[in-house]
């Protein structure tokens, strides 16, 4: 094996590690673009497309790759960075460096993994996503601003790169920038030490689509908070397209009420926990994708354990991969028991699931909806009971383990009438999103009381 296929090899193996280690989305949009060139004893040369790319790399996962490559080969190396040429063709000279700074990204400057094609659509994202497509198909129209939030890894980058990738598709030309709000930041930081106010506002208010991520990091930064402020007003009133992340919905976060009134006034979407088709879902596409031939009731059980995140749900099944290629054994269901005890992987460990009692859940529903507590075993079929009762039966498939025909005994009823409750809930939210909103608080509730017994 020469030097070009050994170094191919071990650079697979590093990202395959730091998937497991950082997460799929990181490694897709950061490391996955570098190229490695070649490696002596003590340095490995690898080359990356773009300056933003270099930054990132060098400064917060450089430690990350040496310790693996390292671990991988038993010698104490550093890295060399090469630029791609061509990331570095000359501009044409009557170009000035002002207008350069503000041309629209390239199309690949956009993770190309992230497309809506590879995004598992199910009931806890179907808003998020529906709304999404609407963004890339018609964007500056009628979801404009759009609002998506969610726990971390569960998709919401994913959709900004899709939606970006989208757009471009269908216009080459559109100028749009991804960027973490925490980028924002320093880059106006920046823009003040060198009196480049100008530059910096010219780049983003002359957009046709900004992706903002993580928005509540521009808490407690009111100057930040204020120039965003007046960047997302001319976007807004030239009908450009802008869409934000954020890890709450916006009535919880720590800004200025004229901004929190600016994002409600257009389409707000949550990505609620992925339930469990989606989760087996996610975890077959990725498997087929890597080529593991990880068996069905392995990837089922993989998603009946693993609930918190797609991050974690893909760690897992790259893990488990990675575990049975370098053991030489076949994956099963033993394994990955194995591995949930020696927390090589999170397991089902979320502690809401396993103290919440289904008659706090009834007891906060009730109270949402003046009911009395015994309506919920009646018999009574009217919509004043009849709907309530769905909601806290849906709240308990979510929030607890309990089988189906134990939360019908709960409610007087058989597992098909909750199969039903749980369906009918699922459409409202889909078609409700400020009734998503009332389970979202009615979900909080419940946990901050369950948790004070």
């Amino acid at each position: 094996m020469d030097n070009s296929e050994k170094i191919t090899e071990l650079w697979k193996k590093t990202l395959l590690k730091l998937e497991e280690e950082l997460g799929v989305e990181p490694v897709d949009l950061w490391i996955r673009p570098i190229k490695p060139l070649f490696m002596d004893d003590n340095s490995i040369k690898i080359e990356v497309p773009d300056s933003i790319i270099y930054e990132k790399v060098n400064t917060r996962y450089e430690g990350k790759i040496i310790k693996i490559i390292e671990e991988l080969t038993g010698r104490v190396i550093n890295i060399n960075y090469s630029m791609s040429l061509e990331k570095i063709k000359p501009q044409p000279k009557q170009e000035p460096l002002f207008y350069q700074e503000i041309q629209p990204p390239r199309k690949n400057s956009f993770n190309p993994n992230f497309i809506f094609k590879s995004f598992v659509m199910g009931n806890s994202n179907r808003w998020a996503y529906s709304s999404a497509e609407a963004v890339a198909k018609n964007p500056g129209t009628h979801c404009n601003p759009f609002f998506i939030y969610s726990q971390p890894g569960l998709g919401k980058t994913h959709l900004l790169h899709a939606i970006a990738n989208e757009m471009l598709n269908k216009n080459p030309q559109a100028k749009i920038i991804y960027t973490p709000s925490e980028n924002f930041v320093n880059e106006y930081i920046e823009a003040i030490q060198t009196k480049n106010i100008e530059r910096f506002r010219n780049k983003y208010r002359k957009l046709d689509c900004l992706l903002l991520d993580d928005i509540q990091f521009l808490a407690g930064k009111d100057k930040s908070a204020e120039e965003f402020f007046y960047t997302f007003n001319p976007l807004f009133e030239s009908k450009k397209q802008i869409v934000i992340t954020s890890d709450r919905p916006p009535k919880e976060l720590s800004l200025e009420e004229r901004l929190i009134s600016r994002f409600l006034s257009g389409v707000v979407a949550d990505i609620r926990y992925p339930e469990l088709e989606t989760r087996i879902a996610i975890l077959r596409q990725k498997n087929e994708s890597l080529s593991f031939q990880i068996p069905d009731d392995v990837t089922t059980f993989i998603g009946e354990n693993v609930k918190k995140s797609i991050r974690e749900l893909e760690g897992a099944l790259l893990t488990v991969g990675n575990y049975c290629i370098n053991m030489n054994i076949q994956p099963s269901i033993d394994v990955v028991k194995q591995l949930i005890r020696d927390k090589k992987i999170a397991g089902n460990q979320d502690e809401d699931d396993s103290i919440i009692n289904v008659d706090i859940i009834k007891e906060i529903v009730a109270d949402k909806y003046n009911l009395n507590l015994k309506d919920f075993k009646s018999s009574r079929k009217m919509e004043g009971i009849a709907f309530p009762r769905q909601v806290a039966m849906y709240l308990t498939c979510q929030l607890t383990n309990m089988s189906l025909p134990s939360i019908g005994l709960a409610f007087n009823k058989d597992h098909s009438t909750v199969i039903y409750a749980r369906k009918k809930i699922e459409k409202e939210i889909y078609k409700d999103p400020f009734f998503n909103e009332v389970l979202n608080q009615l979900i909080k509730k419940i946990k901050t009381v369950d948790k004070s017994f």
